[in-house]
């Protein structure tokens, strides 16, 4: 789903005539789906520069947890700025992602007491068909964070994000709940097997640890543990090498050998009944599974 804002914000930058600026270089590797390699030039842009869209790409970049652990501090470091700086020529688009970022910042940053507001922007009719705004209501849903919670509701919202998304992600993002989901009554192993196909089937996305790391919570999900023990070690192996260039890549680390260990046990990982999966921070919260 990050992907997909990404793109967007690739997309205008170059009709926007900035590719040679550090944030331009920053989109370019972007567009090489190089994350971890582009924020430091989007750090700079933003802080040395001034640029707003440089900012706000940062503040998004630590709030995905894909390819760059989630940083919530930083985040919202970022996402201040933004608002401080003005705007140049074509600036006027932030309009549509600094809400955006701003929701997801309410629904991370560990304080309830401004989760509803976080919802109410995703709720908004101008993110009615994009799809990283409703696969983030739908988790809001499935979990009852600054909504009641209501399954029925998230699973449907999760299907409209598939459907409104050229790329595999939000597929990607459904198929890792259906498996580990607190509650039985929203898991399905079947559904999740036919949604990681897709994923596997990506060149750029088949080889990640995290998506070897979906794959075998699927088939723990579905009874078949030696297959998720053979994925989940390749996948730790995987994040091994990750982290050799991106060395941040480790908080994860602790996460994989857990479920590692649930699936020697014979057993399927899902997050504890109760538990919150809006942290902050990667890895913030105990592994504790059912």
């Amino acid at each position: 789903m990050y992907k997909k804002i990404l793109v967007a914000f690739t997309f205008l930058l170059q009709i926007s005539g900035c590719a040679t600026t550090q944030g331009g270089k920053g989109f370019d590797l972007v567009d090489d789906n190089e994350y971890a390699k582009a924020l430091p030039f989007f750090e700079a842009a933003a802080i040395q520069d001034g640029d707003k869209t440089s900012a706000v790409m940062a503040s998004f970049l630590y709030l995905s947890d894909y390819q760059i652990p989630r940083d919530i501090d930083k985040a919202k470091k970022y996402f201040e700025l933004a608002k401080s700086l003005g705007y140049a020529p074509w600036d006027q688009y932030l309009d549509y992602f600094i809400p955006l970022a701003e929701a997801r910042i309410m629904l991370y940053d560990d304080d309830p007491d401004n989760d509803s507001q976080g919802t109410d922007i995703l709720r908004g009719n101008r993110y009615s068909e994009y799809s990283p705004a409703l696969g983030l209501l739908a988790k809001t849903y499935a979990f009852g964070k600054g909504v009641d919670k209501n399954l029925k509701i998230s699973k449907l919202l999760f299907q409209r994000a598939i459907d409104h998304d050229r790329y595999v992600y939000s597929a990607h993002h459904y198929a890792w709940w259906l498996a580990t989901h607190p509650d039985e009554e929203f898991r399905d192993g079947a559904l999740a097997s036919e949604l990681i196909k897709d994923v596997i089937e990506d060149d750029e996305e088949a080889e990640r640890s995290s998506t070897l790391d979906t794959l075998a919570a699927i088939y723990a999900e579905n009874g078949q543990f030696n297959e998720a023990v053979k994925i989940q070690k390749e996948a730790i192996e995987k994040l091994t090498k990750e982290s050799k260039e991106h060395p941040q890549f480790i908080v994860w680390e602790s996460w994989l050998s857990c479920r590692l260990k649930t699936y020697e046990q014979a057993q399927p990982w899902h997050y504890k009944s109760g538990q919150m999966p809006f942290s902050g921070a990667t890895g913030s919260q105990p592994c504790v599974w059912e």
